[in-house]
């Protein structure tokens, strides 16, 4: 098809004569795509802890914060964040669980996110062991407690989230994975479709040649001519 206009009656007649292959290459990329996050990628899963950064115990008579003490715990937060991903921090942790695990992997997939305009800590490891993720934020938060008091004596650290089994992987997201594939296998489709028929400059019916020609047809030779 030469036209710089294609009519839409034109893109029903490709996606109407190619719809088979539309059909077969969608069909394929979904079924990889299902294959890919249901057998092949291994999933895995995040555990993950809330921690408070407060006053001591020995300041609790004070139960008030005000804006100072509040400006000062939330930019705690930041420090903290730096101790936990610390090298010796995740060793003394690693260690202490007796996980078979490098530090170097564990700070790879380790997160420490302090809470914007709060004075909470969030701790979180993604791993494809789920007993290894839980076990390594618990030794990690309980390592981080111990050392704080050691940094900041006036600091008191509270577990106001405990760490968990994680039962769902937090990826593959398969319904994700699933749903691109079919949208790729469809885009890839549709395009090869109109690239085969644009490259291919045969006349298939005599409204093309009158179309295109200008010309009237005045006979035409049957399929089944020998």
């Amino acid at each position: 098809m030469n036209e710089e206009i294609i009519r839409l009656e034109d893109i029903v007649n490709i996606l109407n004569k190619r719809w088979k292959m539309i059909l077969s290459i969608t069909v394929i990329t979904t079924l990889i795509a299902g294959i890919l996050s249901f057998f092949i990628i291994a999933p895995k899963y995040e555990a993950s802890t809330k921690l408070f950064i407060g006053k001591e115990n020995s300041q609790t008579q004070d139960k008030n914060y005000n804006n100072s003490d509040i400006q000062m715990y939330q930019q705690l937060l930041k420090t903290y964040a730096g101790v936990i991903t610390t090298n010796d921090l995740v060793e003394s942790a690693i260690n202490n669980a007796d996980l078979n695990v490098t530090s170097e992997e564990v700070l790879k997939n380790l997160t420490v996110t302090p809470s914007a305009n709060t004075q909470i800590l969030e701790i979180k490891y993604i791993s494809k062991d789920k007993a290894l993720s839980r076990d390594l934020v618990d030794s990690i938060t309980n390592q981080f407690i111990k050392k704080s008091t050691d940094l900041i004596p006036n600091g008191n650290v509270k577990v106001i989230e405990s760490v968990k089994m994680p039962e769902d992987p937090v990826s593959p997201n398969k319904k994700l994975n699933i749903a691109i594939g079919f949208l790729l296998g469809l885009m890839v489709s549709i395009g090869l479709a109109f690239l085969l028929e644009f490259v291919d400059n045969t006349f298939k019916t005599k409204e093309q040649v009158e179309q295109i020609l200008g010309l009237p047809v005045v006979g035409a030779i049957p399929d089944d001519f020998n």
